[in-house]
């Protein structure tokens, strides 16, 4: 198996590249994603770049084969899908276009893409459309606006000629398959799906491509050359194929870029949602449940056309195959030969399914409640509304679920409909609304969302199975599978098996895999392995689901639809009704005619606003009033709540008006600018002030602090049509279905609730009450939010800026523009010097011309002057709050740590006066404080983070690993299940630092003490009592929940048999490092594992607890000895006697007025027995029972046999004869003894030793305390077989914590602002003993995340915390698997913990950061991604603090290696060897370095690797841009990297990797690091000649530039001419001059792009040196000065036949500058 072919799948989706390896037999063994970056120009235009895009690939590729551990050359295909998105590139250089106008020029992203749902071809659209060309047959009757040939012709008509006249077009998956192989060979699919191609033979299509529909549209430049720019004719100029076939094989440089051999098969790419039907419709059905077509085989070829493939996740798309044509309106299609050759595919769709079910929810009023409901039954919100859903019907007694809502009717088109209606104008409905805004109403909403999904998918199968396809079957992928309902509604709607894959989630992918082992399959002629029978082969069977059977459901679901048919239908009657135009100024509706002054809007009876310009109101039928103009506006209701604005009589003073449903509309004066309509069910309109508002039809008045929002519409009650969905981008929602904008507060719903057991919680209730005697509190402070704008968003969203009507918060600007990779000093000088221009170059401005005063250019000048004085100002006050930073995060060296770190940060100090130490110097290169260049950064990609891992924390999709960098306390919650007001309970102080800030860095540096030990301690092998050290610490804290904590850390060590005393591990002396990993994430509940481990939970916490009492019975003794009369004999019956004997002299042992039985000698002998049992000295209560056996035979004759059975027992519980016997005298006595007649502590020692009554686990008629309570609860739990127990007395370890879960929604405070007094963590500490680790570190970290960061730190070493995937739930702390298993995300935890202290203290933050490698021992993927994400981490680290020489380790010109901290951890993070060290870490920072444009940090990292190969590569590259630079421009500048000094080695030694970087001139950089490497074959050997040769190229030209400048004329034409680049010695010869155009393309890219300066140089030294020739300077003879002339005179004409070789090569300029000097 070892040796098996494997092949690679690429999905390119809108946010994220993912790659997958795959084995010959269809199993996934790695996935890895990679986020996009994506611009957004304006409103509805969408961009990104193929630059970014292949490089997420090879990031993705790389991660696969190394987390698989597939040797490469076992790879032997490659498949592509992605989004049908339009890329452009020239075609005569192959190099990408912008296509962000107006301009359209590059800004170094190589934006080159417009993405799918880009919607800026609106007229485009509707023109092509407006032709009914024959051609729009295939596309369902109109091209949508998302496919790409109305977007090639807005280029057309948006794009300079001359740029758009060397365009060509690609589907974004033939770019991808362009980029792997070189080959212009396109697919099908791509072609025939999004760009109008029609097949060859297909009503009557000769060339595919329709040359008179390119006329008629205005696309005639596209037909020249047989359509070449869009890939050709098939055949003649061209080449076609469907999915998978043999593209060609991968390219040398695409092959070093993926980290794969060359040669690899690339296979025709796909459409992503045309890879989902490939990884779909080939899965096995389960043979016991049969197939589709019983007349064909299991997956015969035949199979496919009954089969419909629904994508289904924010929305769902439907794919169908079939023999023959079949069209059907709103489907797109049909398409031949794009997956099948000779087959035809339609695609249609539902625009909203899985979004359509999160705004229903989101926008209902009892989202809250549910929300909270659903997290404490540890649910995904829609697995408890199904489950609600259910409890409801069970209530009602209801037959099914569909039985509850037959009265309610809802038509969910929020988003407009594409199949099959292929309307985007329908909208929402429903019949049957009620005013019921509870969470049984939210869930009969949700459940008719759900019918109406079901129902639509049934509408599309009719349509299609209608006009002639044959689905029998539905096969679903994507995330809505996981719910289960859905999956039941939409098999009995439609009346047909729903089969459900194996890869749920990785269908796309997997398919692309598919299409590489199609195109690998190929023979020597290019044949390739039918499709389909890959298909068969590498699927996987699938789980189906079966339509109900119960036939009055199957009625009544058919009677909804026909009504949701005729929904469909009557809407589109309204509409057509209501098309009339407005013809009076108060129409039924509203509407008005235009008028002449001001515009406003007015609503219709509908909520659509209609325009009108009057200036004097006009009301409407329904109450509507125009909106006004003049500065002082409010609100007026409507009928149906649809506010408008008016100008209100009284000035400055906000009013309330209610409509008929509630809506409430404000009305200020003076700061209302803009007012929202009001939906149908109470939506406030958006007001700048807080105003009374008058309740809505659900009572939710409701008031929101914003000065515009965008108004919406809003329906009638009963049947409310028109209900539209909110823009995306839109805060705060105008009309939402549910009328909720703002959430109500949660609530604990009792009859919602799940109850344990018996009156358990209320006994609780009155021992916590008792407890509460603290003080009240302050709450903590919120965090503040965090700036996380880069330079060139400021310089980008400058001009926009406007005055604020509160100051920014400067408190930490210049930390975080530091943190951000931005020099503060050089932003202040970059903003003065603000020019739009982004690209790297500051041009120097134009003197002005003279001109009228423009009014507006002076006001946008003089706001653009205060923006930058407010900047400015900012960033000078921020140096106070900076001091403050460091002396937070600094406790060690102050002085000289403050220093360095001014140095790192490139910040000039106060007492370096006037000195420039720390501030970039000026020129064409100037970087942050962490390296980041500002230079045009095409070359390198990108200048921005492109991955999930941002070294500055957020990416634009993703998050950073280890967070943005911040002050210790309060923080913006990275993880979005965490309140902001996370971080310790600080008041801040006016500089945001606060007395209780500096407690928690006195402890974090304690801790961080303890986390080194622990790692010296794992890498020795040695035993380390990390949870007794860190115990220790949090005893000396003085926190007020201190106590608590100790107790919860006792309790683990209790739990995992931690021993602080033990020094070896030899015979169990002490736990090992992840000793319970595998029993405690067993996921089969049932397991031996699973078992022993709840066992020990329980054990260790009724240890701990009986330990702990016996520790305070002790204490109490020792304070009141005289009370206790302890006596002479310490054992441990007389300590208990003693107790009971001082608790009865302070009347403590039972209320009043109950009798306690005594012996003769006046001890109370049950208490002492309960007392003993309490304290877990069961074997001395025995005892204690024999040697009193006279009097208990006389006062209870069976209770001593009971107990030697309980202390007999291992499992301390009684044989079931015996406890059955023990019961009934409970019972009895119980029932039958008069009031008080019984001792209390008799009773109780029978519950514990019987389990009696377990339902009421209280202790009754004794005085206890919240410990007793606890104790009782865990000594009566048990974990057995549970056929050995009866029912009644079953009671384990989850009905325990199911009641410390409703203890904790009861009495304990859910965040930081209802905590006053710390009881947090009575509760953290109750969630500990029960076992729950994840949510007790969840709850926790709300409260203090310092403490829950260790104490996780704690229970994960001894492998007790189950990890999230780190990269699929990044954005929450706690989240569930899909065994609704809680997990935790450890790693990234750790990771943003180091941002309160890795600027000051690097080591502490490697040592963290190891610590996520604790995981790396899981199975599969699992540990996989763990190491990875403790690698990603470190990476991030490397280079956000550029400690290069502490975290990696140096290496000296003689070779020898500086071990690094990281690399010291090796064996912790699985490190073993070097060269791995090298791969994971230092390579992945050296190339996350030069994507990011930082040259120092790019050319430090990888000479520290070794790859010295590449630092020529980026020295070069520098060395050409700064050649670029005219003549007489400032030098280009690299800020060099400063090395961190220590106390030994205040500077960077001389000869040492850390000098060589630290050089500002690229020049000499160059210089430098070529003699090096020249001088050792070390490092020569290791450097292409190609790149060497590059490198001495742009040497010589930089030198050929020095003479220019210095006008050295002669000496620089001879340099020149050395070079033989030009044909500076043609002498008129033509092929000479051909010859040396030849070699251009042959040229490096960094060569070539200076060839343009060189010719200006050469053209300028030869008219200057005729100039000087013919004026005279010249001693010989006059022949000699005209033949030189003429010389010269011959290379300008040589010059010019040279650069007419190389068309569209060199900028105009540089030719009219050839044109004059050959005329000369």
């Amino acid at each position: 198996m070892a040796s098996q072919d494997h092949y690679i799948g690429i999905d390119v989706g809108t946010g994220s590249a993912r790659a997958c390896l795959i084995d010959s037999s269809g199993d996934i063994k790695a996935l890895a994603s990679e986020a996009i970056k994506l611009w957004q120009p304006q409103s509805g235009y969408y961009e990104q770049s193929t630059t970014d895009i292949w490089h997420c690939i090879c990031h993705c590729v790389q991660r696969v084969v190394h987390q698989s551990g597939v040797d490469s050359s076992l790879i032997k295909g490659i498949g592509f899908d992605a989004t049908c998105s339009l890329c452009v590139f020239t075609h005569d250089t192959d190099e990408p276009v912008p296509v962000t106008g107006p301009n359209f020029e590059n800004d170094g992203n190589d934006r080159n893409v417009i993405l799918w749902l880009d919607h800026r071809p609106v007229e485009e659209t509707e023109k092509i459309n407006a032709t009914g060309h024959n051609l729009l047959r295939y596309v369902g009757g109109k091209m949508s606006i998302e496919m790409e040939i109305p977007k090639v012709l807005w280029l057309k008509n948006n794009m300079p000629p001359e740029l758009f006249d060397r365009c060509k077009f690609y589907d974004l998956a033939d770019a991808l398959t362009h980029l792997a192989t070189g080959n212009e060979i396109r697919s099908f699919c791509s072609t025939v799906c999004k760009q109008g191609y029609v097949p060859v033979g297909v009503d009557g299509s000769v060339k595919g491509w329709q040359e008179d529909f390119y006329h008629t549209i205005g696309l005639s430049d596209l037909v020249k050359d047989d359509f070449k720019r869009m890939g050709g004719v098939d055949g003649v100029n061209g080449k076609y194929m469907s999915a998978g076939e043999l593209v060609g094989t991968l390219s040398e440089n695409a092959a070093n870029q993926l980290g794969l051999p060359a040669g690899i098969a690339v296979g025709s790419g796909v459409i992503d949602a045309y890879a989902g039907w490939i990884g779909t419709v080939g899965a096995k059905v389960d043979t016991q449940y049969g197939h589709a077509d019983e007349t064909h085989p299991a997956n015969d070829l035949a199979q496919a056309s009954t089969r419909l493939a629904a994508v289904a996740g924010t929305s769902t798309c439907h794919l169908a195959l079939s023999e023959k044509p079949v069209f059907v309106n709103g489907v797109w299609g049909p398409y031949r030969d794009v997956l099948l050759p000779g087959f035809w595919l339609a695609e249609g769709g539902q625009s909203a399914t899985g979004e359509l079910l999160r705004h229903v929810i989101e926008t209902h009023p009892a989202h809250r409640d549910v929300s909270a409901l659903a997290e404490a039954m540890q649910l995904n919100i829609y697995d408890y509304m199904n489950f609600h859903l259910r409890d409801l019907a069970e209530k009602a007694k209801a037959p099914t679920v569909s039985y509850l809502s037959r009265h309610f009717f809802f038509y969910g088109d929020l988003w407009g409909n594409r199949s099959p209606v292929a309307d985007p104008n329908m909208k929402g409905a429903v019949i049957g609304l009620s005013s019921d805004s509870s969470v049984d109403g939210l869930a009969l909403y949700y459940y008719a969302t759900m019918e109406f999904i079901a129902l639509q998918t049934r509408q599309i199968v009719e349509s299609m199975n209608k006009e002639g396809h044959n689905i029998q079957t539905i096969f679903m992928s994507g995330s809505q599978c996981q719910n289960d309902m859905l999956m039941d509604l939409i098999a009995t709607c439609c009346d047909m098996p729903v089969l459900i894959p194996r890869y749920v989630h990785a269908a796309v992918v997997h398919g692309a895999a598919m299409l590489g082992a199609k195109a690998a399959s190929a023979d020597t002629e290019g044949v390739t392995e039918n499709l389909w029978s890959i298909m068969d082969r590498m699927s996987k069977p699938g789980r189906l689901v079966k339509p109900g059977k119960n036939k009055n459901e199957k009625k009544l679901l058919d009677t909804k639809y026909d009504v949701f048919l005729d929904q469909c239908r009557t809407q589109q009657e309204y509409r057509r009704k209501l098309a009339q135009p407005a013809a009076a100024p108060a129409s039924l509706f509203g509407n008005t005619t235009p008028q002449q002054q001001t515009t406003a809007q007015t609503p219709s009876l509908f909520g659509n606003s209609t325009q009108q310009q009057s200036t004097t109101p006009q009301q409407s039928l329904f109450g509507g009033a125009p909106q006004q103009q003049p500065p002082a506006t409010g609100q007026a209701p409507s009928l149906f709540g649809a506010s408008t604005t008016q100008n209100p009589t009284t000035q400055n003073q906000p009013s309330t008006t209610p409509s008929l449903f509630g809506t409430a509309t404000n009305a200020s004066a003076t700061q209302q600018l803009q007012a929202p309509s009001g939906g149908l069910f109470g939506n406030p309109p958006a007001a700048s002030t807080a105003t009374p508002t008058a309740g809505g039809l659900f009572s939710q008045p409701q008031a929101q602090a914003q000065a515009q929002a965008p108004a919406a519409g809003a329906g009638l009650a009963g049947f409310a049509l028109g209900s539209g969905a909110p823009a995306a981008s839109q805060n705060a929602r105008g009309a939402s279905l549910f009328g909720a904008t703002q959430q109500p507060a949660a609530s604990t719903n009792a009859a919602a609730q799940s109850q344990p057991q018996g009156n358990t919680t209320g006994y609780f209730d009155s021992l916590l009450a008792k407890s509460r005697k603290q003080a009240q509190g302050e709450s903590a402070l919120d965090g503040l939010p965090s700036l996380q704008l880069g330079l060139g968003d400021l310089r980008q969203r400058l001009r926009k800026l406007g005055p604020q009507t509160e100051p920014l918060q400067h408190g930490r600007a210049q930390y975080m523009l530091a943190a951000s990779g931005v020099d503060p000093g050089a932003a202040v000088k970059d903003l003065k010097s603000f020019s739009a221009h982004t690209a790297g170059r500051v041009d120097r401005p134009a003197p002005a011309a003279t001109t009228e005063i423009d009014v507006e250019a002076y006001l946008a000048n003089l706001q653009s002057k205060t923006t930058l004085s407010m900047i400015a100002d900012g960033l000078e006050r921020s140096a106070k709050d900076f001091d403050d930073f460091l002396e937070d995060n600094v406790t060690m060296e102050w002085d000289a740590q403050r220093k360095r770190i001014y140095e790192h940060f490139g910040i000039k100090s106060k007492d370096d006066g006037s000195g420039d130490h720390g501030v970039a110097t000026p020129g064409r290169e100037t970087s942050g404080g962490f390296g980041r260049s500002r230079r045009n950064p095409k070359a390198s990609r990108s200048a921005a983070p492109t991955a999930k891992n941002s070294t500055i924390g957020r990416s634009i999709l993703q998050k950073s690993v280890i967070g943005t960098p911040s002050k210790i306390g309060s923080h913006q919650p990275e993880f979005t299940d965490v309140e902001d007001a996370a971080g310790s309970p600080a008041a801040g102080g006016p500089n945001g630092a606060s007395l209780d800030d500096r407690f928690v860095r006195e402890k974090q540096s304690k801790l961080s003490d303890r986390v080194r030990d622990l790692n010296l301690a794992r890498l020795e092998q040695t035993p380390y009592p990390i949870l007794h050290e860190l115990a220790e610490v949090e005893s000396r804290s003085g926190d007020r929940h201190a106590q608590q904590l100790v107790d919860a850390y006792h309790a683990a060590m209790s739990i995992v048999g931690e021993d602080p005393d033990a020094e070896t591990f030899a015979a169990d002396a002490t736990a090992r490092e992840r000793q319970f990993k595998d029993h405690y994430l067993d996921p089969n509940d049932r397991s031996a594992g699973s078992l022993q481990m709840r066992k020990r939970i329980l054990d260790g916490a009724n240890r701990f607890l009986e330990k702990k009492f016996f520790a305070d019975v002790e204490s109490v003794i020792a304070k009141h000895p005289r009370e206790a009369a302890l006596g002479g004999r310490p054992d441990v019956v007389s300590k208990i006697q003693a107790y009971v004997r001082l608790r009865n002299s302070r009347k403590d042992l039972v209320p009043d007025k109950i009798e306690l039985q005594q012996d003769a000698q006046g001890e109370f002998v049950w208490a002492i027995v309960f007392f003993l049992l309490r304290s877990g000295h069961i074997n001395e209560a025995a005892n204690y029972v024999k040697s009193q056996s006279t009097l208990f035979r006389t006062i209870d004759r069976t209770f001593a046999s009971y107990l030697l059975e309980y202390v007999a027992s291992p499992e301390r519980r009684l044989r079931r004869q015996m406890q059955d016997r023990c019961n009934n005298e409970y019972n009895q006595r119980a029932r039958n003894a008069p009031e008080n007649s019984i001792d209390p502590y008799r009773m109780a020692c029978y519950k514990i030793i019987g389990r009696c009554d377990v339902s009421n686990r209280s202790l009754e008629n004794l005085n206890t305390e919240i410990d007793d309570w606890i104790w009782l609860q865990f000594n009566l739990a048990r974990e057995n077989e549970k056929s050995t127990e009866v029912a009644a007395e079953s009671y384990g370890l989850q009905d325990l914590r199911a009641s410390i879960r409703e203890i904790g929604l009861k009495h304990f405070p859910k965040n930081p602002s209802e905590d006053t007094n710390g009881t947090f963590g009575m509760f953290f500490y109750l969630q500990i003993l029960a076992g729950m680790f994840e949510q007790a570190i969840s709850y926790l970290y709300t409260f203090s995340y310092v403490d829950a960061i260790h104490f996780a730190i704690g229970l994960e070493f001894y492998g007790l915390i189950r990890p999230a995937d780190p990269w699929t739930t990044s954005d929450t702390l706690l989240s569930h698997d899909t065994r609704q298993k809680p997990q935790l995300s450890f790693g990234r935890m750790l990771g943003y913990y180091t941002r309160d202290f890795r600027a000051a203290d690097v080591n502490s933050a490697v040592d963290y950061l190891t610590l996520i490698c604790l995981n790396a021992d899981l199975e599969g993927d699992g540990g996989r991604q763990q190491a990875e994400l403790c690698h990603v981490a470190l990476r991030e680290l490397v280079l956000e603090t550029r400690e290069f020489s502490k975290l990696i380790g140096d290496i000296r010109p003689d070779g020898r290696r500086v071990t690094g901290l990281i690399e010291e951890r090796g064996p912790l993070i699985g490190l073993r060897e070097e060269d791995d060290f090298v791969k994971t870490v230092t390579l992945q920072a050296a190339r996350f370095a030069d994507d990011n444009g930082r040259t120092t940090d790019a050319v430090l990292l990888y000479h520290l690797a070794g790859d010295y190969d590449s630092v020529v590569t980026i020295v070069s590259r520098a060395l050409s841009e700064a050649i670029s630079l005219e003549i007489g421009e400032d030098p280009m500048r690299l800020v060099p990297v400063k090395p961190r000094a220590t106390g030994k080695t205040p500077e960077a030694q001389p000869g040492s990797s850390l000098s060589l970087a630290s050089m500002d001139d690229p020049i000499q950089l160059a210089y430098t690091m070529m003699s090096m490497y020249e001088k050792d074959a070390m490092f020569s050997t290791k450097i292409q000649n190609q790149n060497r040769v590059a490198c001495h190229l742009l040497l010589q030209m930089s030198e050929i530039k020095g003479l220019v400048e210095a006008g050295q004329w002669p000496e620089s034409l001879d340099k020149i001419r050395s070079l033989e680049i030009l044909p500076l010695d043609a002498s008129g010869d033509a092929a000479r001059v051909r010859h040396y155009a030849s070699k251009f393309s042959g040229l490096s890219q960094t060569v070539a792009t200076n060839v343009p300066n060189l010719l200006m140089w050469t053209i300028t030294c030869c008219v200057r040196q005729r100039e000087r020739l013919m004026g005279g300077q010249f001693s010989g003879n006059e022949g000699s000065r005209r033949m030189m002339c003429d010389g010269l005179k011959q290379i300008s004409i040589d010059l010019t036949t040279y650069t007419s070789q190389l068309r569209y090569r060199f900028p105009p300029h540089l030719l009219e500058a050839l044109a004059r000097a050959s005329a000369d």
